[in-house]
Protein backbone atom coordinates (compact mmCIF):
# COMPACT_ATOMS: atom_id res chain seq x y z
CA UNK A 1 0.00 0.00 0.00
CA UNK A 2 1.18 3.71 -0.75
CA UNK A 3 0.80 6.90 1.52
CA UNK A 4 -2.40 7.49 -0.33
CA UNK A 5 -4.63 5.22 1.74
CA UNK A 6 -6.55 6.84 4.17
CA UNK A 7 -9.20 4.76 5.87
CA UNK A 8 -8.14 1.64 8.41
CA UNK A 9 -9.69 -1.68 8.15
CA UNK A 10 -8.81 -4.98 9.23
CA UNK A 11 -7.89 -5.68 5.46
CA UNK A 12 -5.28 -3.18 5.66
CA UNK A 13 -2.29 -5.83 5.38
CA UNK A 14 -3.63 -7.39 2.20
CA UNK A 15 -0.75 -7.26 -0.35
CA UNK A 16 -0.56 -5.64 -3.44
CA UNK A 17 1.98 -5.45 -5.81
CA UNK A 18 1.56 -2.12 -6.64
CA UNK A 19 2.85 -1.20 -3.05
CA UNK A 20 5.64 0.89 -3.07
CA UNK A 21 5.08 2.20 -6.80
CA UNK A 22 5.46 5.57 -8.16
CA UNK A 23 3.73 7.25 -11.45
CA UNK A 24 6.10 6.67 -14.72
CA UNK A 25 8.89 9.27 -15.02
CA UNK A 26 8.17 9.16 -18.79
CA UNK A 27 5.46 12.07 -19.19
CA UNK A 28 1.84 11.31 -20.29
CA UNK A 29 2.15 13.85 -22.72
CA UNK A 30 4.88 12.00 -24.98
CA UNK A 31 3.09 8.90 -25.28
CA UNK A 32 1.13 8.08 -28.39
CA UNK A 33 -2.35 8.66 -28.43
CA UNK A 34 -3.76 5.21 -28.08
CA UNK A 35 -1.48 4.22 -25.01
CA UNK A 36 -2.73 8.00 -23.55
CA UNK A 37 -6.60 7.06 -24.14
CA UNK A 38 -6.22 3.45 -22.56
CA UNK A 39 -4.54 4.86 -19.23
CA UNK A 40 -7.60 7.18 -19.54
CA UNK A 41 -9.73 3.79 -19.20
CA UNK A 42 -7.38 3.08 -16.50
CA UNK A 43 -8.32 5.95 -14.12
CA UNK A 44 -11.61 5.78 -15.01
CA UNK A 45 -11.48 1.95 -14.02
CA UNK A 46 -9.77 2.70 -10.74
CA UNK A 47 -12.26 5.28 -10.06
CA UNK A 48 -15.08 2.87 -10.11
CA UNK A 49 -13.43 0.18 -8.32
CA UNK A 50 -12.69 2.15 -5.69
CA UNK A 51 -16.68 3.60 -5.82
CA UNK A 52 -17.89 0.19 -6.28
CA UNK A 53 -16.63 -1.31 -3.18
CA UNK A 54 -17.88 2.04 -1.46
CA UNK A 55 -21.31 1.04 -2.57
CA UNK A 56 -20.81 -2.68 -1.79
CA UNK A 57 -19.99 -1.10 1.77
CA UNK A 58 -22.99 0.64 1.75
CA UNK A 59 -24.95 -1.86 0.66
CA UNK A 60 -24.28 -5.02 3.51
CA UNK A 61 -24.13 -5.31 6.68
CA UNK A 62 -22.51 -8.22 6.51
CA UNK A 63 -19.12 -8.95 8.33
CA UNK A 64 -17.38 -10.92 5.53
CA UNK A 65 -18.72 -8.68 3.02
CA UNK A 66 -17.69 -5.55 4.83
CA UNK A 67 -13.99 -6.87 5.22
CA UNK A 68 -13.74 -7.84 1.80
CA UNK A 69 -15.04 -4.92 0.62
CA UNK A 70 -12.83 -2.68 2.70
CA UNK A 71 -9.41 -4.40 2.40
CA UNK A 72 -10.07 -4.10 -1.57
CA UNK A 73 -11.04 -0.89 -1.73
CA UNK A 74 -7.49 0.24 0.33
CA UNK A 75 -5.96 -1.30 -2.56
CA UNK A 76 -8.49 0.20 -5.82
CA UNK A 77 -7.59 3.54 -3.63
CA UNK A 78 -3.76 3.12 -4.32
CA UNK A 79 -4.59 2.10 -7.63
CA UNK A 80 -6.58 5.40 -8.52
CA UNK A 81 -4.10 7.70 -6.64
CA UNK A 82 -1.32 6.53 -8.83
CA UNK A 83 -3.23 7.11 -11.94
CA UNK A 84 -4.34 10.10 -10.87
CA UNK A 85 -0.85 11.49 -10.19
CA UNK A 86 0.31 10.61 -13.59
CA UNK A 87 -2.49 11.69 -15.65
CA UNK A 88 -2.95 15.40 -15.95
CA UNK A 89 -6.52 16.09 -15.15
CA UNK A 90 -7.19 17.75 -18.56
CA UNK A 91 -6.32 14.12 -19.82
CA UNK A 92 -8.91 12.36 -17.53
CA UNK A 93 -12.37 11.29 -18.62
CA UNK A 94 -15.33 14.53 -18.61
CA UNK A 95 -17.53 12.16 -17.27
CA UNK A 96 -16.68 11.73 -13.94
CA UNK A 97 -19.39 11.99 -11.63
CA UNK A 98 -21.19 9.77 -13.73
CA UNK A 99 -18.86 6.86 -13.34
CA UNK A 100 -18.39 7.62 -9.53
CA UNK A 101 -22.56 6.91 -9.65
CA UNK A 102 -21.95 3.95 -11.98
CA UNK A 103 -19.17 2.11 -9.72
CA UNK A 104 -21.20 3.06 -6.29
CA UNK A 105 -24.50 1.43 -8.32
CA UNK A 106 -22.53 -1.68 -9.07
CA UNK A 107 -21.52 -2.43 -5.92
CA UNK A 108 -24.56 -1.35 -4.04
CA UNK A 109 -27.31 -3.25 -5.76
CA UNK A 110 -25.31 -6.72 -5.59
CA UNK A 111 -24.63 -5.69 -1.89
CA UNK A 112 -28.15 -5.70 -1.25
CA UNK A 113 -29.19 -8.89 -3.14
CA UNK A 114 -26.68 -10.65 -0.52
CA UNK A 115 -23.23 -11.91 -0.47
CA UNK A 116 -23.34 -14.57 -3.76
CA UNK A 117 -24.67 -11.20 -6.31
CA UNK A 118 -21.73 -9.13 -4.74
CA UNK A 119 -18.67 -12.04 -5.23
CA UNK A 120 -19.99 -12.70 -8.14
CA UNK A 121 -20.03 -9.41 -9.93
CA UNK A 122 -16.57 -9.25 -7.99
CA UNK A 123 -15.10 -11.98 -9.41
CA UNK A 124 -17.00 -11.30 -13.00
CA UNK A 125 -15.60 -8.06 -13.42
CA UNK A 126 -12.21 -8.37 -12.15
CA UNK A 127 -11.85 -11.45 -14.14
CA UNK A 128 -12.62 -9.45 -17.14
CA UNK A 129 -10.47 -6.52 -16.05
CA UNK A 130 -7.32 -8.90 -15.82
CA UNK A 131 -7.60 -9.49 -19.33
CA UNK A 132 -8.64 -6.24 -19.74
CA UNK A 133 -5.21 -5.18 -18.47
CA UNK A 134 -3.29 -7.56 -20.48
CA UNK A 135 -3.99 -6.29 -23.82
CA UNK A 136 -3.17 -3.01 -23.05
CA UNK A 137 0.27 -3.94 -21.76
CA UNK A 138 0.74 -5.90 -25.21
CA UNK A 139 -0.59 -3.13 -26.87
CA UNK A 140 2.23 -0.74 -24.14
CA UNK A 141 4.93 -2.64 -25.35
CA UNK A 142 4.42 -2.49 -29.16
CA UNK A 143 4.04 1.21 -29.10
CA UNK A 144 5.47 3.14 -25.40
CA UNK A 145 7.62 0.59 -24.31
CA UNK A 146 8.79 1.91 -21.12
CA UNK A 147 9.66 -0.46 -18.07
CA UNK A 148 7.89 1.46 -15.41
CA UNK A 149 4.78 2.41 -17.06
CA UNK A 150 4.81 -1.47 -18.08
CA UNK A 151 5.56 -2.39 -14.14
CA UNK A 152 2.69 -0.10 -12.96
CA UNK A 153 0.14 -1.70 -15.52
CA UNK A 154 1.19 -5.32 -14.49
CA UNK A 155 1.11 -4.51 -10.61
CA UNK A 156 -2.20 -3.21 -11.46
CA UNK A 157 -3.18 -6.17 -13.13
CA UNK A 158 -1.65 -8.56 -10.46
CA UNK A 159 -3.60 -6.95 -7.81
CA UNK A 160 -7.10 -7.27 -10.08
CA UNK A 161 -6.70 -10.70 -10.68
CA UNK A 162 -5.77 -11.87 -6.80
CA UNK A 163 -9.55 -10.03 -6.20
CA UNK A 164 -11.00 -12.03 -8.41
CA UNK A 165 -9.22 -14.76 -6.60
CA UNK A 166 -10.67 -13.67 -3.49
CA UNK A 167 -14.29 -13.63 -4.44
CA UNK A 168 -14.23 -17.17 -6.24
CA UNK A 169 -12.68 -18.86 -2.68
CA UNK A 170 -15.27 -16.82 -0.66
CA UNK A 171 -18.41 -17.71 -2.44
CA UNK A 172 -17.34 -20.42 -5.14
CA UNK A 173 -20.80 -21.90 -6.15
CA UNK A 174 -22.73 -18.61 -7.44
CA UNK A 175 -26.05 -19.46 -8.47
CA UNK A 176 -27.31 -18.93 -11.95
CA UNK A 177 -28.75 -15.65 -11.30
CA UNK A 178 -25.73 -14.31 -9.75
CA UNK A 179 -23.82 -15.14 -12.68
CA UNK A 180 -26.51 -13.10 -15.05
CA UNK A 181 -26.22 -10.10 -13.00
CA UNK A 182 -22.01 -10.63 -13.50
CA UNK A 183 -22.59 -10.94 -16.96
CA UNK A 184 -24.79 -7.82 -17.33
CA UNK A 185 -22.00 -6.29 -15.12
CA UNK A 186 -19.03 -7.11 -17.58
CA UNK A 187 -20.88 -6.04 -20.29
CA UNK A 188 -21.55 -2.35 -18.92
CA UNK A 189 -17.84 -2.68 -17.97
CA UNK A 190 -17.63 -3.52 -21.86
CA UNK A 191 -19.10 -0.29 -22.99
CA UNK A 192 -17.92 2.18 -20.20
CA UNK A 193 -14.28 1.20 -21.89
CA UNK A 194 -15.42 2.36 -25.77
CA UNK A 195 -16.90 5.39 -23.81
CA UNK A 196 -14.01 6.30 -21.39
CA UNK A 197 -11.59 6.07 -24.53
CA UNK A 198 -12.88 9.29 -26.10
CA UNK A 199 -14.81 11.25 -23.59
Amino acid sequence: MTGTTTTSSPYDGLPSAAAGLQPPRQGFATLPAAVRRELRVDQVGELVAVRLYDGALAGSRDPDVRRFAAGHRCIERAHLALFEAYLPRGARSRLGAFWRLAGWLLGWVPARLGPAALYAVVAGVERWVDGHYARQIALVRRLAPDPELIRMLEACRSDEARHAEDAEQLHPEAPRWARVLAGVAVGCSRAGVVVARWV
